[in-house]
């Protein structure tokens, strides 16, 4: 869930920017913040989402990944745990490279110049954005009685205990959390 509501607000948003400059070539895209900066600003959080900022859905999710993988790896299986870190550090970079395109100088020679599209147009992303909040300030109230049910549904009375919070201390997943924003950056 947490993964399709930023990674479709991130596709809609590269729609928009593809829409109104009429090019996704990244290496002549820059400085759209001036020019978009609602589309920005809705961009840079679904990017934050997925490099797992906190108090954004993209956050729990990795968590709750790194903690699975310390978990079932072990140490028989420590690979895992690394390669969980790896992909931590690339959607970090990922993310990074998506939101250059709003800073540094505006871009020149573009086919079009960009400007914020229509509402309706915009609003999906808004949409999906506001998800990303909700999500990962109040993940209690707002999909864990979803993902209860569904677990439930699967598992039934061996169903595990479901414990979506903001803050579950210092601990592994934290720690490889703050390692992927280290090396990612």
């Amino acid at each position: 869930i947490n993964h399709a509501i930023f990674k479709a607000s991130l596709f809609m948003a590269a729609g928009i920017i593809d829409h109104e400059s009429e090019t996704r070539d990244i290496r002549v895209l820059s400085g759209l913040y001036k020019m978009i900066p609602i589309t920005a600003t809705l961009a840079i959080v679904a990017s934050a989402s997925m490099a797992g900022v906190p108090l954004l859905n993209g956050f729990l999710s990795k968590e709750m990944f790194f903690a699975e993988t310390a978990l079932v790896g072990g140490s028989e299986n420590w690979w895992m745990s690394w390669a969980a870190l790896a992909m931590g550090i690339f959607s970090v970079t990922s993310s990074l490279r998506f939101i250059s395109v709003f800073f540094g100088p505006k871009a020149q020679d573009l086919p079009k110049t960009p400007h914020e599209p229509p509402h309706w147009m915009r609003f999906p992303v808004e949409l999906l954005v506001l998800l990303c909040l909700v999500v990962g300030i109040v993940p209690s109230l707002s999909v864990e009685p979803l993902l209860h049910s569904a677990v439930v549904a699967l598992l039934g009375d061996s169903a595990p205990e479901i414990d979506l919070a903001l803050w579950h201390g210092f601990n592994l997943p934290l720690m490889m959390s703050i390692a992927a924003f280290v090396v990612g950056v």
